[in-house]
This record gives C-alpha cells, sequence and structure tokens, in this order.
C-alpha cells in the first residue's frame, strides 16, 4: 500500500503486466475487455414504508443523472471530504483471459502438459498481486511443497538476515 494505508487500484493492470511477464513463462493471460450494457434496471424503494421496490429501466442520459446524485450524496455526507469515510468497501473487478495454444484435449494428450497446473501458476500470479503477499500465505500449508516442487519461482528466495551477511556456517 501507499502512505496512510491507501492503494492506488488504477496501477493494478500494469502490476499484473509485470508480474505475469516476470512469473508466466506460458504467457497465456491476456487482459479482458469488460463492458457494462448500455442500458441498467434500477430497483429502489419509493419510500422507507413501501413493500416492494420499484423498477426503472436506465439509459445513458439516466446513468448520468444517477451517478452526479451518488456524487452528490458522498459529498454530503462526508463533508465535501472533510469527514473521513472509515468503513467502506470497494470493489474492483479485473478482467483477465487464461488462453492456451492449442484447444484443451490438444494441450493435455499432444504436449503432455497438465492446464490445471498453468491455470493455477496464473491464478496464484495475480491473487499474490492483488492481495499484496506471498503465494504460501494464500495457499493451505499442505499445499506449499507441491506448489513450491511445481512452480518455484512464485515462490522468492530467502533474504540474509540483516548484519549478519558476513558471517560464515
Amino acid at each position: 500500500g501507499e502512505a496512510g494505508g491507501a492503494v492506488d487500484y488504477t496501477q493494478l493492470p500494469a502490476v499484473l503486466d509485470k508480474r505475469l511477464e516476470a512469473l508466466d513463462s506460458s504467457n497465456a493471460v491476456r487482459p479482458t475487455i469488460i463492458s457494462a450494457k448500455e442500458t441498467w434496471t434500477k430497483k429502489a424503494m419509493a419510500s422507507l414504508m413501501s413493500k416492494e421496490p420499484d423498477t426503472t429501466m436506465l439509459g445513458e442520459e439516466e446513468l448520468r443523472t444517477e451517478k452526479h446524485k451518488a456524487m452528490e450524496l458522498l459529498e454530503a455526507l462526508t463533508r465535501s471530504g472533510a469527514l473521513v469515510i472509515e468503513d467502506a468497501s470497494l470493489h474492483v473487478v479485473l478482467g483477465a483471459t487464461h488462453t492456451f495454444d492449442k484447444s484443451l484435449v490438444d494441450t493435455v494428450v499432444q504436449d503432455n502438459v497438465n492446464p490445471i497446473l498453468q491455470v493455477e501458476r496464473s491464478s496464484l500470479i495475480m491473487a499474490s498481486s492483488v492481495m499484496q503477499k506471498e503465494v504460501d500465505q494464500l495457499i493451505k500449508s499442505e499445499h506449499v511443497d507441491r506448489v513450491k516442487r511445481l512452480t518455484p519461482a512464485l515462490f522468492p528466495p530467502p533474504r540474509p538476515l540483516k548484519g549478519l551477511s558476513g558471517l560464515q556456517a
């Protein structure tokens, strides 16, 4: 994270690209463009006493209006940023596609490659990047030795203790 615990999530695609380039020898993960529908469905309660939510279809202009209203509400609740929101959730969606040069069957039969191991490696690279944790912190302890044996590049070499680098064993 950055100073104050803030994280710049706009940098996540670049971080993922760099880690995948360094650690994924198959170069099989590609960015995926996620496009939202042009028309959205809004469900909202007309009042606190309403039994069922009202459903409205929102086009481009209505979406712009709703976004503006949401930002105005956020600004009012935080007094234009003077109040800190200490307990909030942010959901980030980042799309990626794992590809194979051949069909799945040909990958297994002709190349004698286990595609599950390739997808597992890619998933661990992405998870460790997003979660900002080492791979061994993300998987169950009983799987660490297996993953280390099959994909040693995911585990950084142990760092020497500071101040002891000149000692001989």
